[in-house]
Order: C-alpha cells, then structure tokens, then sequence
C-alpha cells in the first residue's frame, strides 16, 4: 500500500466527483493504521459522517449545524429522554459542554454502552444518533476555524491502543493536505480539556486508541501556533497534577501526548488556493481505500 484516495462527490449526485491523492508515509505506526482501514473495509462498514467536509463550502454552516444537533436529541428524546433542550446560540460553550456531558454519561467508555440498560430494546438509531449528537458538538466548535476533512468508522471496534514508540511519531503541528490520527476515544483530552473550560466532564481520557478514523487538514500551522498551543496544554497539566492523578494518569506519562500521527501527505499539483477552490464544489464524502 503506497496511497490513499478520498474520493468527494456531489451528495445526490455521485458521478460528479474529485478524487484527492495521498503518499502514504514510511514510519512505524503507518502500517498498523492499514490494518484498521483494511478491517473497516473488509466489513464493509461505512464511513459514518459523508457530511464531515469542515469550513470548506457553504453547506457547512451554522444553520445546518444547528438542525441537526436539535434533530438529533429530539429523536434520542423520543426513545429515552435524555437532553431534554435545543440549542440557540452555538457559542454557548457551557451549553455545548453540558450536552456533551450527557454523552460522556450515557455512552461511557468505548464499548461500556454495551453495559447500559439505557440501550436495551432501543432502535439501532438511538446510539448513531447519540454519537452524532457528540460529533455534532465538536461541529459547533470547528465552526469558522480550520478547514478540513473527518473521516469516522463508529462500527469498527475501537481494540487498538497506542504504544509509547507510536507517541513518539505525535506533533502538534499540521501541515496543508496532510492526513493524522483522529481522536476516536470517548471523553476529552487534554487538548480540548485545557481550551473548552469544561466544568460538566466527567474525567479524562487521553489519546489512548487508535482506529482507521483519520483527518486532512487544509491548514499550515506556524511554529509560534504550535508553541503557544503547548503551552497551554503544558500549563493545564502542570495545574491539574491532583485531578490527572485521580483519574489514574502522572504528568509524565506518555499517554497524555497531545497531538496527532501524521499519516500522508497529498500529491497535488494544484495550488493551496485552486485545491480549496475545487474541492468546496463538492459536499459529499463518497469512499475512501488504499491502494
């Protein structure tokens, strides 16, 4: 495997599409993130947000954000009430903290929902749509920020954890075009824990699995970006000694390594401008392989 290909298309029109090309990397970690891809694919577990084209075109925006939150937990209601509110204001962090809170509850760990009378007899809507919800906040936070593109796997088993080599291949730095990691445990790291002023979290979870989820950013972080960002994530551990200990984690342990695994980079000979130009024509992640 020496390339990955995400394919974007027009939502109800898959025949108009634009294919962007990546190089995977040769490291360490690269190899075990084909093997998750591989699983997803051999399942034929589809991607679970095609809508996930973040401040690239207009048809991410805070109206669409906002609908389908709201719908969201009005269909997780019918079943168990849970949320019981609507949002207004996408810039109520506390609200959007509290909502998020309720997932972290209800849903538990990975795979502790499994545990939880709350999901005995529901349709199989009732998770999907609760782990929208969590992703749907996230939206509401990215709104107007970095452009870039998530991809998600939720039905495939999250079984893969981190060692301390693949901590070592983590930077805060991103790179136009270049695919990372993506967060895929369920809880807050020390990344969003130390920018959200979350009061309403129950605890954290650090990067610890890893899965075939991944992102492309279409954003050059600078090294000042970068400084100042650890800075902050430094200055959060270092006032939260008691509360990571309680949680089981000491400042130095490499499981509260913030960042993400570079993965590829794209191979384009498009501009930064005329790639954003073309791609913001379309809304619609189609497929994603190896090859």
């Amino acid at each position: 495997m020496k390339n990955a290909i995400l394919r974007l298309s027009v939502k109800d029109d898959y025949s108009s599409y634009f294919d962007l090309k990546f190089t995977l990397l040769e490291n360490s970690f690269v190899p075990k993130w084909i093997g998750r891809v591989m699983e997803a694919q051999q399942n034929q577990y589809p991607i679970s947000e095609p809508w996930a084209m973040y401040n690239i075109n207009d048809d991410f925006n805070g109206e669409f954000v906002k609908e389908n939150l709201n719908r969201l937990m009005k269909e997780v209601d019918r079943e168990h009430k849970l949320f019981d509110l609507q949002v207004e204001d996408l810039n109520d962090q506390d609200l959007l903290n509290k909502i998020h809170s309720i997932f972290e509850e209800t849903h538990g760990g990975l795979d502790e929902w499994k545990a939880n009378p709350i999901f005995k007899n529901k349709s199989p809507m009732f998770r999907k749509n609760l782990s929208e919800i969590n992703q749907f906040v996230h939206a509401c936070e990215s709104l107007g920020g970095t452009a870039k593109i998530r991809l998600v796997w939720f039905d495939l088993p999250k079984t893969k954890v981190f060692d301390d080599d693949d901590y070592d291949l983590f930077t805060n730095k991103r790179k136009f075009g270049s695919l990372y990691t993506q967060y895929c445990d369920v809880g807050k790291n020390i990344e969003s824990l130390a920018e959200d002023n979350d009061d309403h979290h129950h605890g954290v979870v650090p990067n610890l699995h890893y899965s075939a989820d991944c992102v492309c950013y279409f954003h050059d972080d600078s090294d000042d970006d970068v400084i100042g960002r650890e800075n902050v994530y430094k200055e959060y551990v270092a006032n939260n000694k008691n509360y990571l200990s309680k949680n089981g984690y000491q400042p130095n342990d490499k499981s509260l390594t913030t960042g993400r695994i570079e993965l590829a980079r794209l191979d384009s000979d498009l501009s930064k401008e005329e790639l954003l130009e073309k791609i913001k024509k379309y809304n619609h992640i189609q497929s994603f392989f190896l090859s």
